[in-house]
């Protein structure tokens, strides 16, 4: 064991001054190893109390080998010890620990053997006691009103410790209040006295308010796009920016202008500042608006497969100042399913899980325009849409909207976003007669002539979202949150039999840990729920687009989509049993199902939990993932069906993350151990047979009788008594995941 004690004398000081020269960041240092140098396979804190371990490693350079490499032996970065950087780092810890008012702390650094060419580093603190502040004061805000709000909730406190962090990020938040309060030119400068002896300190700022401004003219320069006419007028401009002459001043509300401006994507450049010329004794700041424009039409087309989808395209032309005033219109539209049939150009069979579906053999279409228009009342961006649309659930249902609508009011804050819709559609559901059955109780035939007719359906909805991430789209450290509210009935517009109550929380959060390896976890609720906000019994309808759906790429992978949860099946086959004279379609229990029909629920929770692993080769393009993901979709008030931990299905996969000029390309390998559950068990007669739903679970008791070569059956319910069995082999429960995105 090899043990470097405290130095005194000079030496500190000169390590101070190399660890100010070297002070861009301490994880810059190369750690990499060469022949003959020590891995680093442990790396601890002892006798810190008042920080974390995490917070001090992340304020030093040394660091170990990734988790991996130091567990197994293989895969993640190789870190050995660096002598200079070490012996750097025990200063970078107690100039942290004095900024932060432990005058006394002392640091030693301890490296043990652990093996041929590894070691294991611990540094050892003794923080002392902490220099308290004693007196505190802010002089130089007598004359200002809103005194309270400016002193309140600061860094720096009486009876804390004297932290020369907390000093300065109270004097840059003292100037940004008051900046933000009507004194452009205030300063505040801070004062400090420290009592070795006694461990005790004062601080005292001085703040230098300046005169108190308001806005004084607003100039519009906008300069047009070289070759091309002017797209948005000065008044459109003023419009936007919000900007009064005679309000307070406020950098705040010049930021806001900004952000705003930009918001419209008619500008490529936007300055919005004050004017340095001023006039002595001038009360007022004039404002200078510094515009750019950008092109003012845009047209994009783009096309892709998936294995859902097959082959689509998306394209959309955009006119980002209608008439000079910056609202925006968007001609766009969507084609999918393109190939399924394969009359299309041959390309059907590049397209095998799409034509297995029944309602993918109908192209999908969503034809859109909607129009925006720059931000009102201050910040919310309103925009109105008009579309046409049929869309298609994989293995649930057909949804064709001739006519529909929205209302959108968004209201953008920086990382949190939030939405008010009001939409009305005028459209149907089509779904196998099995589905409509089971979900919407409607097996007479009349019953489901009702429900695949034209309704009214019309929503209103809430939303908020609050992104903390580092990357909205391959994050690694942060959170993310969004709740949402949606609620249809008469109050809405909607027709009577169309009420519900639907509430969604997503939450994710991601951690570091280690240099190469983030744990990324996701939770998701949802409920829906009837117009007594409680759970909908058996009978009461829900439309099928709002009913909570799990399994798939972006859930539990371990799921065919849509697959986890409540189902019904149509069997391979099934077997005609003669019992005390009467005749009955029964399906062994045993029978593999051809075909299964998600019917959705009205209570979700879903659960993952993913390790994503920088690869030691290719590290900046290639990722590996170990994932746990859990779920289960319950119909709650159904005889049988409550919400329990142990109905929770948990699949375990692996996968790998390539990242490209698009977007991140996905690859996972999900393994599910369940049988599905059970369900009811119909034979769906082809329409050249007639049509007819008929019951063949297990044990039904529902006669079918046939009258000049047409079967019937006796009216009841299809008992829930089929299960397919479970796949036979290992790679036939194995889920295959291809995709651009992460999975959250």
């Amino acid at each position: 064991m090899i043990r470097c004690g405290r130095r005194g004398g000079w030496a500190l000081p000169l390590a101070v001054l190399l660890v100010a020269a070297t002070a861009r960041t301490s994880r810059a240092q190369d750690l990499s190893c060469g022949t003959g140098d020590r891995e680093v396979m442990r790396l601890t804190f002892t006798g810190n109390e008042a920080f974390s371990s995490g917070v001090l490693e992340d304020g030093i350079a040394t660091a170990p080998s990734a988790f991996f490499r130091r567990t197994i032996g293989i895969l993640g970065a190789r870190r050995c010890l660096d002598a200079q950087a070490f012996a750097l780092d025990r200063v970078r810890l107690i100039v942290f620990y004095r900024n932060h008012g432990y005058a006394a702390a002392t640091v030693d650094t301890i490296v043990t053997p652990m093996g041929k060419g590894k070691v294991g580093v611990r540094f050892a603190i003794r923080e002392g006691a902490p220099t308290i502040v004693d007196s505190l004061t802010i002089t130089g805000l007598d004359s200002v009103p809103e005194r309270a709000a400016i002193v309140r909730g600061l860094p720096a406190r009486q009876g804390k410790p004297f932290d020369k962090y907390a000093d300065d990020t109270t004097r840059d938040l003292l100037v940004q209040r008051l900046h933000n309060g009507g004194y452009p030119d205030a300063e505040v400068f801070i004062n400090s006295d420290t009592r070795p002896a006694s461990r005790r300190a004062t601080v005292s700022f001085a703040v230098s308010t300046g005169e108190r401004m308001h806005l004084g003219p607003v100039t519009v320069n906008v300069e047009s796009r070289p070759g091309a006419g002017r797209g948005v007028t000065d008044a459109a401009v003023r419009r936007i920016a919000a900007l009064k002459e005679g309000d307070l001043y406020s950098q705040q509300e010049l930021e806001r202008a900004k952000l705003s401006l930009y918001q419209t994507e008619a500008f490529s450049r936007v300055t919005v500042v004050p004017d340095s010329v001023r006039a002595p004794h001038d009360s007022t700041v004039p404002v200078l608006l510094g515009l750019t424009e950008g092109y003012m039409n845009e047209a994009h087309a783009g096309v892709g497969y998936g294995t859902l989808d097959c082959f689509r395209t998306t394209g959309d032309y955009t006119a980002h100042s209608v008439d000079g005033n910056a609202t925006q219109l968007t001609l766009q539209g969507r084609l999918s399913k393109i190939g399924v049939n394969e009359s299309f150009f041959g390309v059907g069979p590049l397209c095998p899980i799409a034509r297995s579906d029944l309602y993918s053999q109908h192209l999908n279409y969503s034809p859109g325009a909607p129009v925006s228009r720059p931000p009102i009342f201050g910040s919310v961006v309103p925009s109105v849409s008009l579309y046409s649309e049929r869309r298609s659930e994989f293995d649930t249902y057909l949804r064709t909207t001739p006519v529909g609508g929205n209302i959108t009011l968004v209201k953008p804050g920086g990382r949190v976003t939030e939405a008010f819709t009001y939409s009305v559609e005028y459209g149907r559901t089509q779904a196998q007669p099995a589905l409509l059955c089971a979900v919407f109780n409607a097996c007479e035939a009349s019953d489901q002539v009702s429900v695949q007719s034209l309704q009214r359906l019309a929503v209103a909805s809430f939303s908020i979202a609050r992104d903390g991430s580092d990357n909205a789209v391959d994050p690694s450290h942060g959170s993310g949150l969004r709740f949402e509210y949606r609620t249809a009935g008469a109050y809405t517009g909607s027709d009577p039999s169309l009420h519900f109550n639907k509430f969604l929380v997503d939450g994710s959060y991601y951690v570091p840990v280690g240099a190469d390896v983030i744990l990324a976890t996701r939770l998701r609720f949802g409920a829906v729920l009837g117009s007594n906000f409680g759970f909908a019994s058996s009978g009461a309808f829900i439309p099928q687009q709002e009913r909570l759906f799990a399994g798939g790429q972006t859930t539990v992978r371990g799921f065919q989509q849509n697959e986890l949860g409540p189902a019904v099946y149509i069997p391979a086959a099934y077997d005609t049993v003669n019992l005390n004279g009467a005749q009955y379609y029964r399906a062994r229990s045993d029978t593999a199902s051809q075909r299964i029909v998600p019917t959705g629920g009205n209570a979700l929770a879903v659960a993952m939990v993913e390790a994503r692993i920088r690869s030691p080769f290719l590290p900046n393009i290639l990722q590996w993932a170990v994932f746990l993901d859990g779920g289960a979709v319950w119909n709650v008030g159904k005889p049988g069906e409550s919400m329990a931990f142990n109905t929770l299905r948990w699949t375990p996969g692996v996968g790998a993350r390539v990242h490209t000029g698009i977007g991140v390309l996905r690859v996972d390998i999900a393994y599910n151990p369940y049988r599905q559950p059970a369900g009811a068990a119909y034979y769906d007669a082809p329409v050249a047979a007639g049509g007819a739903l008929f019951c063949v679970s297990p044990g039904n008791t529902l006669p079918v009788t046939t009258v000049n070569g047409v079967a019937t059956q006796a009216a009841g319910s299809c008992p829930a008594s089929f299960q397919p069995p479970l796949p036979s082999s290992f790679f036939r429960r194995l889920a295959f995941v291809l995709t651009l995105g992460e999975a959250f």
